[in-house]
């Protein structure tokens, strides 16, 4: 990273205030992406300033191929990157150099790396960010069949985690915390279970006993909006920084973590981070229902919508009034009344901060980004809250399935203008959703009752009712129309 003191005078940039040299990892991340660099590296970045702890630098693992470019990026800059903070204001900017990144390995290039720092006895945990859709484990999977022959070689995360553990039982090293950081409910839970059926397929008794007997799989509830890196967000760092920076990350200044305390060989100690909204809890269960189905349901509610109806940006479509409306009616009337007690949070504040949040000019979240993986989406984010008030005495389902019939027009492939919707949703594409849905005429019915997407939810005459009414709207009187009347609708109930 190169930097242009002359440029600097219009912004403060916070460097970092520790000898990096002393940095010792604790961490592995694997499959490192902006949402990582934005979250996990900067509290590790916080606690080596602030408190200057010195044992939990992060090693980064690129798995995949599409990692190599930011992989090239991070290897040249030593690790360094830019973390741009915006605020709804355009004075309202942190710009931080996160240091806590003291190595970056590429995985295709050079596996065996890979296993060796995992199989460190410094690696306390090794973190992961594989997006929802990266826990759908497929047994039968080419590249999961390969990890499972060549344990020297693997390709995939969990290749990775097992074959690393099996090297430390069979050295004598404590095992390390498998610690997921993605936006999955019971996400540790979650992850235990891919490991597990990943080492069960491997036939290999007395490893099994060793990870069900002494590794932790901590789940924990993660959030901090954060697009892709664009040519714009470098352009800001040089213009407005005098950093030039392959890879910076912009993001919003709202950050939380609420993690369990089930670490099987230490942590960092978060509890110094509690003024950055983190927090160590036995339970975490509530905090990610909270989030999952008023922010996650509320985004993806919004962006088949908002994407439908010309908008293209997140703000943009939070902007828009009737929008607004539909996602306040969503959290209010819908969603709430289906949470457990979060001890700490207040309810109506939270979802007060979210439309200020999503209504964040200056971040440029694109609808795109938040309409990927909607058929792993729903069934996490959505579909319980739908499910909660089916059983219920008075069911509200009417802006619920607004949402569900919106993806449904969305995944067709074609816009109101028929235009050719660049679909991002791999689960989609395995049950063949865009063939199903036909843009002149989706199978409603036949889409509701695909189980692994909606359950036993398309059995309920209701609700496909409702969400049948929608589709029929948006192809009479297309989204905009279509939101106005639906809004009147429940108006006048």
């Amino acid at each position: 990273m190169l930097t242009d003191k002359s440029k600097c005078s219009s912004m403060k940039v916070h460097k970092p205030s520790y000898d990096r040299t002393k940095l010792k990892h604790g961490i592995v991340h694997l499959s490192v992406g902006a949402f990582h660099r934005a979250h996990l590296a900067y509290y590790m970045d916080l606690l080596a300033s602030e408190q200057n702890e010195i044992n939990w630098g992060i090693v980064g693992v690129g798995i995949r191929m599409f990692d190599k470019p930011i992989s090239d990026a991070l290897q040249s800059q030593k690790g360094l990157y830019t973390l741009v903070s915006k605020g709804g204001n355009e004075s309202d900017v942190d710009v931080r150099i996160i240091g806590s990144m003291i190595d970056y390995l590429f995985a295709p290039d050079s596996p065996e790396a890979v296993l060796d720092v995992l199989s460190h006895p410094d690696t306390k945990i090794a973190s992961l960010t594989i997006t929802e859709s990266g826990y759908d484990l497929d047994i039968n999977n080419a590249e999961i069949q390969h990890d499972l022959k060549n344990p020297q070689q693997p390709k995939t995360v969990f290749g990775f985690i097992v074959h690393a553990l099996n090297r430390r039982k069979n050295a004598g090293i404590e095992p390390f915390t498998v610690m997921s950081c993605d936006n999955v409910q019971a996400n540790g839970e979650v992850t235990k279970k891919c490991i597990l059926s990943f080492v069960k397929a491997l036939n290999n008794q007395d490893l099994l006993t060793y990870i069900q007997s002494k590794v932790t799989f901590p789940s924990a509830m993660v959030d901090r909006i954060t697009p892709a890196t664009t040519d714009s967000d470098r352009d800001y760092v040089l213009t407005k920084c005098g950093i030039t920076d392959k890879w910076p990350v912009v993001t919003e200044p709202f950050v939380q973590w609420v993690i369990e305390d089930n670490f099987c060989n230490g942590r960092p100690p978060l509890e110094h981070l509690s003024s950055y909204n983190v927090l160590l809890t036995e339970h975490v269960e509530a905090y990610e229902c909270m989030k999952m189905r008023l922010l996650n349901a509320s985004h993806s509610s919004m962006c088949y919508l908002g994407y439908l109806m010309g908008y293209r940006y997140i703000h943009e479509i939070i902007l828009d009034q009737d929008v607004k409306q539909y996602i306040e009616y969503l959290m209010n009337d819908e969603v709430s009344s289906t949470l457990p007690p979060v001890p700490g949070i207040d309810l109506e504040l939270y979802k007060k901060t979210l439309i200020t949040r999503f209504s964040n000019p200056n971040i440029k979240d694109t609808a795109l980004r938040v309409c990927m993986d909607g058929a792993s989406k729903f069934p996490k984010f959505l579909n319980p809250t739908i499910d909660q008030q089916l059983k219920s005495n008075q069911p509200k389902i009417h802006f619920s399935s607004l949402a569900i019939g919106a993806w449904i027009r969305y995944i067709t492939g074609v816009d109101e203008e028929n235009n050719p919707i660049t679909l991002q949703d791999p689960l989609a594409d395995q049950l063949n959703l865009k063939d199903i849905a036909n843009n002149t005429k989706p199978n409603v019915k036949e889409i509701l009752n695909i189980n692994q997407v909606f359950g036993d939810l398309g059995k309920n005459e209701k609700f496909v009712k409702s969400v049948q009414d929608v589709v029929n709207l948006l192809y009479e009187k297309g989204s905009k129309a279509t939101l106005k009347q639906w809004l009147n609708m429940y108006k006048s109930q």
